[in-house]
């Protein structure tokens, strides 16, 4: 059996938005009417707890080209730190992760080798922005439905949960055409990582897992934190009770599936993130093989088959028998 989840991310631009910038004084502007603004400066804090502090604000009133430009100094007064006890533990399964999101970290290595090797050509392999501007056509169209909503004619109210049946059906007709996906089956969610954390949820904890090795690191991230795996081992920087399947150059970015023990889920990314290796229609048809014999599930990520440029398959449903469970 195989799910398919089909990611896309949008960057939402208001161009008429107000703006948020840094006053002279160094604090933070906040948008008020083309005669004045509000600045809030000298603010500092020596505790965590928000409890801990006392706030007062001074008004100051200034006088600018007969504008009058309403300024609110804000200070912090320092008081005792509180401490507060409870019982409830938190999930013991969030301490082992290691140190922060593997994007950060990537981050933080890639600028400390720049500065001390400024010339370095770098390929980054972290984490991906966009780079070009969303086309005009789809701004238009947010831009028209945003204003609908401040009528009484095209205020809707909260839309249906699975996501609005006319957008299912186009992303069912455009994504997966010809392959028997019906509206009903296609949900509209809030992003990748979401998503992959959801199903963890409907999984449970005891289950065991198959990951590609690389792979996108959501999905051993949320099975640490359902409690699916064991301890981070240093050694090898994997994490125990996961089966790693290595793809490299040596097998094509194709993991060994012979030497792949019996897995409940396998994650499988095609086109790979961070590889962008395509799996063919021959060895996705043994990846769907393993997983009936084995009775597994495949999370079949397909976030990036925009890009596919050859015939491989962009969805794991063009394969025969990956819908049947």
């Amino acid at each position: 059996m195989a799910i398919a989840m089909h990611w896309s991310c949008l960057s939402l631009f208001l161009p008429n938005a107000p703006s948020y910038s840094s006053s002279p004084s160094g604090g933070a502007s906040l948008p008020g009417t083309a005669n004045s603004f509000v600045s809030f400066s000298g603010l500092r804090a020596t505790s965590a707890s928000s409890s801990s502090h006392g706030f007062f604000a001074k008004k100051l009133w200034s006088l600018e080209k007969t504008r009058i430009l309403p300024v609110i100094e804000c200070l912090v007064k320092s008081l005792e730190p509180t401490t507060h006890t409870t019982k409830v533990q938190r999930n013991a399964n969030l301490a082992k992760l290691q140190g922060g999101y593997l994007f950060p970290e990537i981050a933080r290595r890639r600028n400390a080798h720049i500065q001390k090797y400024p010339d370095a050509k770098i390929i980054s392999l972290g984490i991906g922005d966009t780079t070009e501007p969303i086309p005009g056509l789809i701004t238009l169209a947010m831009e028209a439905r945003a204003h609908g909503l401040s009528t009484l004619e095209g205020y809707s109210g909260y839309g249906a949960e699975q996501g609005e049946k006319a957008m299912r059906v186009a992303l069912a007709e455009t994504f997966y055409g010809g392959m028997d996906i019906k509206d009903n089956e296609i949900f509209v969610s809030d992003g990748a990582k979401c998503d992959i954390a959801r199903l963890q949820l409907v999984f449970g904890p005891d289950v065991s897992i198959a990951v590609q090795d690389p792979s996108y690191p959501a999905y051993v991230d949320s099975s640490v934190m359902m409690g699916q795996t064991g301890a981070f081992r240093k050694d090898v920087q994997q994490y125990s009770k996961i089966q790693y399947m290595r793809c490299s150059h040596e097998n094509d970015f194709f993991p060994d599936l012979s030497s792949v023990p019996r897995t409940d889920i396998i994650f499988f990314c095609s086109p790979n993130n961070p590889t962008g290796s395509a799996a063919t229609r021959e060895q996705l048809k043994e990846l769907v093989a393993f997983a009936t014999i084995n009775g597994s599930i495949i999370v079949y990520d397909s976030a990036y088959a925009i890009y596919m440029s050859d015939n491989n398959p962009r969805s794991i449903y063009e394969i025969p028998g990956a819908r049947e469970g």
